[in-house]
């Protein structure tokens, strides 16, 4: 390391906005045109995390370029950036704007690292959790077990207008996945798996609840895959009278669905990737299509849930006819929307080192491996044709009207049939007004958790 001082000046940031409603949309993205769902992430989790347990840190999430180079002339010993994959040559200029600025030393983390370039562009690179590394630079460590969670809020709104129907507060309950999808980064990034500490999850829970959140969203890559944490972390959620949503596998939702939804599961994310056997079989989804179809119609049977489905095209054993006659198996399952990617390789893993070496990679634009365009030789399918065929199963799949009526019939019906006026005023009143007051670009953290702490479910 070659940082300046023993107490070193640090700023970490995410790369840079090219407007100023350059955003990722984790909803506005699942279909195309307007009116629709729209909820921006305007923050960095990760970056966030590093802050709420390295408090000596400084953190700058999604300037504006004039906001970054303003930023950079307060002097800085070591300037450190965020980065995926598609967002690399920013990160790039950023850089080199540091280091013409007089930085003495630049740092790189996220999944962006994987990519063989960023070494050459940077003087340090992190890959997995940043949290004890970091804090080695001020003397210190930081336990995985001890990795405390901050507070980080987006809200839902209806576009055009930006009316907002809620905020959301968002939690991450572990770090890992135990399954080897062959097209997917994190066993070559998050190569350990553990748990946030217990303590601080309750603590921002009730964080949450006090500034008049009432949905929660669970982040992780795969929830419950550590079943007596999950048990505990649900309970949380039900204690303090959240509606949450969570992302995870088909047969986990099918374990846990009715103790779950019990305590409060409203919206699950379910990685389906396809409806054909062969072609979860060749990404070693390790997935079952029973168990789609399984978890499809008893979630359908769960009164006030919405159900997402993740879905790829571009497998290599598949025309475009073949993806669409896959996409309408889908549709008949009547999930109540989907998100639809293009099959990418990225650096590290199974499906990019089989792609460069039977079919090529032909497009190196960083931009494009935002999980939207073809930048592999397809053996069936040409970039152009991608693009098409993109946008038909998007339309197939997603009607904005059905999803907003949806929405409305079965998220809010229900409960409202039982206890109208109490959801009255909670959902349609309370719950959007508290939203108003809520700068989800805030940056709060809680003071360290002290050593005498309660041991988790885990432990």
């Amino acid at each position: 390391m070659k940082a300046t001082s023993t107490n070193p000046r640090v700023l970490l940031c995410t790369s840079y906005r090219r407007s100023r409603g350059d955003y990722l949309d984790f909803l506005g993205g699942a279909t195309r045109g307007l009116p629709k769902l729209s909820s921006p992430c305007r923050l960095s989790p990760g970056l966030r995390f590093i802050k709420q347990n390295v408090p000596e840190v400084e953190i700058l999430e999604y300037p504006l370029w004039h906001e970054y180079v303003a930023k950079l002339k307060e002097g800085w010993d070591i300037v450190g950036f965020s980065a995926y994959q598609h967002d690399i040559a920013e990160i790039e200029s950023m850089a080199e704007e540091a280091r013409r600025q007089g930085v003495g030393e630049t740092w790189a983390g996220n999944f962006g690292v994987l990519d063989d370039k960023v070494p050459s562009m940077v003087d340090r690179t992190f890959i997995g959790p940043a949290e004890d590394p970091i804090a080695q630079a001020f003397g210190r460590r930081v336990r995985c077990e001890d990795i405390e969670h901050p507070a980080m809020m987006v809200h839902v709104s209806l576009r055009p207008g930006n009316i907002r129907h809620f905020s959301a507060g968002l939690l991450y309950t572990q770090r890992g996945c135990p399954f080897k999808c062959s097209f997917c980064q994190t066993p070559a990034f998050d190569k350990r798996r553990f748990t946030i500490n217990y303590e601080s999850i309750e603590r921002v829970l009730r964080y949450y609840r006090k500034v008049g959140v009432k949905y929660i969203f669970v982040m992780d890559e795969l929830f419950g895959t550590d079943k007596r944490f999950a048990d505990g972390v649900t309970g949380l959620l039900a204690r303090y009278n959240f509606h949450w949503l969570a992302q995870s596998r088909a047969s986990l939702f099918l374990h846990n669905l009715d103790e779950w939804h019990e305590r409060g599961l409203r919206i699950t994310l379910v990685g389906v990737e396809a409806m054909s056997q062969n072609a979860l079989d060749a990404i070693e989804k390790k997935q079952k299509v029973e168990e789609v179809k399984e978890f499809a119609r008893r979630t359908a049977e769960k009164p006030g849930m919405f159900r997402f489905a993740y879905y790829l095209i571009g497998h290599e054993n598949m025309t475009a006819e073949d993806t669409l006659s896959d996409a309408q198996l889908l549709k008949e399952l009547d999930f109540d929307s989907s998100g639809v990617c293009v099959i990418t390789p990225y650096p590290r893993t199974p499906f990019w080192d089989k792609v460069e070496a039977e079919y090529g990679i032909f497009d190196r634009t960083y931009a494009h491996y935002n999980s939207k365009h073809l930048v592999w030789n397809h053996p069936h399918i040409s970039a152009a044709e991608m693009q098409t065929l993109l946008t038909s199963v998007v339309n197939l799949l997603n009607n904005r009207i059905a999803i907003y009526g949806k929405i409305f019939t079965r998220l809010l019906w229900p409960g409202l049939r039982l206890t109208k006026p109490a959801l009255l005023w909670r959902d349609l009143v309370k719950v959007p007004v508290a939203s108003y007051f809520i700068n989800d670009r805030k940056q709060f953290f809680f003071p360290k958790l002290g050593n005498d702490r309660p041991g988790s479910p885990s432990r």
